[in-house]
Parts: structure tokens; sequence; C-alpha cells
């Protein structure tokens, strides 16, 4: 099995939650070259939602976006091709 983001996350968590502070489990983890925000994140994250999953996306996708301005200036361009 490989070490992967989800492992990292949940050994922030475990670490935070057996009383360490965040820049005891950061020293922990730096040996699998996790970035301190990643660190930060996590635990912060987890004070805040009591999971350890991640957050559910907000807002409209990115593709919803960028398919709605092409057709707005593809219209655009149909009208005043200068």
């Amino acid at each position: 099995m490989e070490w992967g983001l989800k492992e990292n996350y949940v050994t922030a968590i475990v670490l935070h939650k057996y009383g360490k502070s965040d820049p005891q489990v950061f020293k922990l983890l730096k040996q699998l070259k996790n970035w301190r925000n990643f660190v930060y994140r996590a635990i912060q994250r987890y004070k805040e939602l009591w999971i350890v999953e991640d957050r559910d996306w907000s807002g409209c996708l990115k593709s919803v976006r960028a398919e709605a301005a092409i057709k707005i200036v593809q219209d655009r361009i149909r009208r005043n091709p200068l």
C-alpha cells in the first residue's frame, strides 16, 4: 500500500487528537515531506467539521462557468465580428 494524501491527513488528525500541538505535528510529519500549511489546514478543518473527510464543493463547477463564458463570447463575435 502506498502512502498518500489521505493517510497524511489522517495522521495529522490522530497526532492532534493525542495532544500534540500544531508545530509538533508538523515536525513529526516533516519527514513525510508535508508542507506546514497542509498540517495546519488539516487540523483547522477537523476542528471546524469534526470529520476526517474533505468539505463538499460549493458553488458551480468550473466547467459550467467556462462553457457559459465561451458561449457568451461566441455570441458577441457572431453579432459583431470586428
